[in-house]
């Protein structure tokens, strides 16, 4: 396996393979926004997002996918609430904190529609697109740091989806922090990392420092090379399961922790506010 710590280290080397990255991905975009184009009347994709939208919450162009995963992780959720035998009706204010374009909340919405949904998320494209095609929501922006716009003890669940996923130490404690604001007492809280399971995808200096620390952020490329168009913040981190235990439990009592229980690929954490 090639040691990306080592390539990185090689800096030309590094960006000219990012390059090759952004070249090779611009005539598969293309190709996905000329499909979108010709299938613009069919009704069955009206609620679809564009090419590029896609891409950047859902990591391919493909129609397909980006749909079955909303349902998939919908089924997840539900299943992660009977452990604590509790059903999504029984909810009655819901947080998506990192919405993107609805891959997940369109489904939740539609399956309990006795609770009052919220999504919110940093990039205002994806927001616009949710509201105007995905009515019964409160969409809303927030900024790259807390604080969201929303009260105290506003929410008695709250998910997060790809999101610690991707953030460094101190984005990750500011967002606990203010996630721990807006829930209410007794509030659930659900959110995924990239767990152990994961590691073996991992240079072996990588896996060296995941193991030393619990926790590892990973940098790769940026500004226009960085094909989702997100922030340059916005990475790649990954967990252990006695670090969760460790830090996050300073923000919240960790009620359980589910190896690959987004998709067969993510780790979910089951959290409630003290």
């Amino acid at each position: 396996m090639i040691d990306r710590a080592a390539l990185k280290a090689i800096s030309p080397v590094y960006k000219l393979y990012q390059v090759y990255n952004y070249l090779l991905f611009q005539p598969k975009l293309g190709v996905a926004m000329l499909r979108d184009w010709i299938d613009r009347h069919d009704p069955a994709c009206e609620r679809v997002p564009p090419a590029r939208l896609r891409y950047r919450v859902h990591g391919s162009l493909e129609k397909g996918s980006f749909l079955r995963l909303g349902q998939t992780i919908t089924r997840n959720m539900k299943d992660l609430l009977t452990t604590i035998d509790r059903d999504l009706d029984s909810f009655g204010r819901v947080l998506e904190f990192g919405c993107g374009c609805g891959r997940v909340l369109r489904y939740l919405r539609e399956s309990s529609p006795s609770c009052e949904f919220h999504g919110t998320d940093i990039d205002p494209e994806l927001v616009a697109w949710c509201e105007r095609n995905i009515p019964g929501v409160g969409w809303s922006t927030n900024g790259y740091s807390p604080p969201l716009s929303f009260s105290d003890g506003a929410f008695d669940l709250v998910y997060a989806i790809s999101v610690f996923t991707h953030l460094d130490e101190d984005f990750q404690q500011a967002w606990l922090r203010e996630l721990q604001r807006v829930a209410k007492p007794g509030a659930i809280l659900i959110l995924t990392v990239h767990g152990e399971s994961l590691c073996h995808s991992l240079s072996p200096s990588e896996q060296d420092a995941i193991r030393a620390r619990g926790f590892l952020y990973l940098t790769g490329a940026t500004g226009r090379l960085k094909l989702d168009g997100l922030p340059d913040f916005y990475q790649t981190s990954f967990h252990s399961r006695d670090y969760i235990n460790r830090e996050w439990s300073k923000f919240f009592e960790v009620v359980n922790y589910f190896e690959r229980a987004i998709d067969g690929y993510q780790d979910a954490v089951l959290l409630r506010k003290r």
